[in-house]
């Protein structure tokens, strides 16, 4: 084969060559026209992920509005009692009335409130409390319920809250080995109003209805198991100043059920 019938053999290879190219650049582009609908959809769908109102939200969504929680948030319930957040309704209300916005969740300076990880709907996402592992500071702005949109957390004064009422076990409390071990009292953010040593060498007194059950006693606890844990209290107790005809935080209810 001459130069010259080389040249064109290459020269026609290369056409060949070229035009493949431009035909998948073609069907390329047509596709992605085909297929941007689609992706949009999709797209819009994947905003909506754990919002199970999405109408309510964005109804609502001028009026309050904070970060996702970090995925380090999410967790599937202890094999412990937990608590919900400060002013939850009883649980069947707050189940039903919980939009799970997460913004108690972002709004906590202590990162004390976890998004519950569990196959039940009914918890899956719900927000609460494990003390032994992050306690509820009783914060002075008391966020988490300022920011909830549902009213699933219902706004109550500091010394309303009723989380439970932390109880005392003596057998493993080293106050009755002789140890001056106080770090429950002072690190209670309520302070002698809640929880007391009445007197040198005594036992922890818990003082209800000083006590908010936040659980800062429970996870500053050297012991293990802990001396002092946070109960759920054996009956409700609405605030004095809450309405009768509206819904009220219950003592029993700022407990997540354990199977």
């Amino acid at each position: 084969m001459s130069d010259e019938e080389k040249k064109e053999d290459e020269e026609e290879t290369r056409a060949d060559e070229e035009g493949d190219v431009n035909r998948r650049s073609f069907f390329t582009e047509g596709f992605r026209h085909m297929l941007k609908p689609l992706a949009d959809v999709v797209e819009s769908r994947m905003e909506k992920v754990g919002l199970p109102d999405f109408d309510e939200y964005e109804r609502g969504k001028g009026d309050y509005h904070s970060p996702s929680p970090d995925e380090a948030q999410f967790a599937p319930l202890p094999d412990r009692p937990v608590l919900r957040p400060p002013g939850a309704l009883d649980e069947e209300q707050f189940l039903q009335t919980c939009m799970v916005s997460g913004q108690c969740v972002s709004a906590c300076p202590v990162a004390a409130i976890k998004v519950t990880m569990d196959p039940d709907p009914m918890k899956e996402g719900r927000p609460f409390i494990d003390p032994q592992s992050q306690a509820c500071v009783v914060c002075d702005d008391l966020s988490c319920m300022k920011v909830c949109p549902s009213s699933a957390l219902v706004s109550i004064a500091r010394e309303d809250i009723r989380m439970g009422l932390a109880e005392v076990d003596e057998a493993f409390c080293v106050r009755t080995q002789g140890e001056d071990c106080q770090i429950c009292v002072d690190k209670c953010p309520l302070g002698e109003s809640a929880i007391t040593i009445s007197y040198f060498g005594g036992p922890v007194e818990v003082l209800d209805p000083g006590c908010t059950g936040c659980g800062v006693c429970e996870m500053y606890c050297p012991t293990e198991p802990k001396a002092i844990v946070v109960r759920p209290l054996s009956e409700s107790v609405a605030p004095e100043d809450s309405p009768d005809d509206g819904p009220s935080p219950s003592d029993e209810g700022t407990y997540l059920p354990m199977d």
